[in-house]
């Protein structure tokens, strides 16, 4: 885990000017988190939940992390699970990962070896936060939907400033109203596609979703047309995926 960390810190390095740019604008800074997605065998989904919670997070807590969240697919990929953990700054790529400052090499290979053996799959990225266009819930809520949009090459800022002028108002109104209990964007980072931004819309049930859209909700069928065509000359759906927080193996 450690090395795998270490691998990818000069990509990271290179990659993050961008952020550090607009950070030194005088906006608040966004904080960044290290998201894990692992698609876990379903046979071995019980065992791997049970080492996380016994073993990876005490080992977490030991070394210092202050929080964790865990989502798992509701309507996605099944058995496909979400580590999500604060991420300070890119120098932590350069040390040992945070199991192996708890448990050391050994004991870090071997708690390795018994979740490598109930995964198929993992990718690991970066993600930051963009605050100005996030309102997140006074507490966690259960329910994530997230979408994933594609933006157009060149259009990053585009984009970002016709969800500020255009859509997290809505949102805004939404949860003001008690639809929603909040709503975050992110850009994922090195790890991930860069020109992919996330919606993430937060909820106390999945039932929630009988409402529609939180553009049509607000404005109307055909004004949220309107306002989809334009969006869509910006930035193309990828997903739109429900997760569930697990509170069970959650920090």
């Amino acid at each position: 885990m450690g090395s795998l960390l270490r691998n990818v810190g000069s990509v990271c390095l290179l990659l993050s000017a961008l952020g550090q740019i607009r950070a030194q604008s005088g906006a608040p800074a966004n904080p960044r988190s290290l998201v894990r997605v692992t698609q876990v065998k379903p046979e071995m989904a019980s065992e791997w939940l049970a080492l996380q919670k016994n073993e990876v997070n005490p080992a977490l807590k030991k070394a210092g992390v202050v929080s964790r969240t865990m989502l798992e697919t509701v309507l996605g990929n099944p058995y496909e699970y979400v580590s999500i953990m604060p991420f300070g700054n890119y120098s932590e790529l350069d040390a040992d990962s945070p199991i192996v400052k708890a448990l050391g090499k050994d004991g870090a290979a071997r708690l390795q070896a018994k979740t490598r053996r109930c995964i198929e799959s993992q990718a690991l990225f970066v993600s930051t936060r963009v605050e100005e266009l996030t309102s997140m819930p006074k507490s966690p809520s259960a329910v994530w939907t997230s979408v994933r949009y594609r933006v157009e090459p060149g259009k990053n800022q585009d984009y970002e400033n016709f969800l500020k002028a255009d859509v997290m108002p809505l949102y805004a109104k939404a949860k003001a109203a008690g639809k929603i209990a909040g709503y975050s964007v992110s850009r994922r980072g090195p790890g991930a596609n860069t020109r992919d931004r996330i919606v993430v819309i937060y909820a106390d049930k999945i039932a929630t979703m009988e409402a529609g859209p939180v553009p049509a909700q607000m404005l109307g069928q055909e004004a949220a047309a309107r306002l989809t065509a334009k969006g869509a000359s910006l930035a193309s759906v990828l997903e739109v995926v429900v997760r569930r927080r697990m509170p069970d193996v959650s920090y």
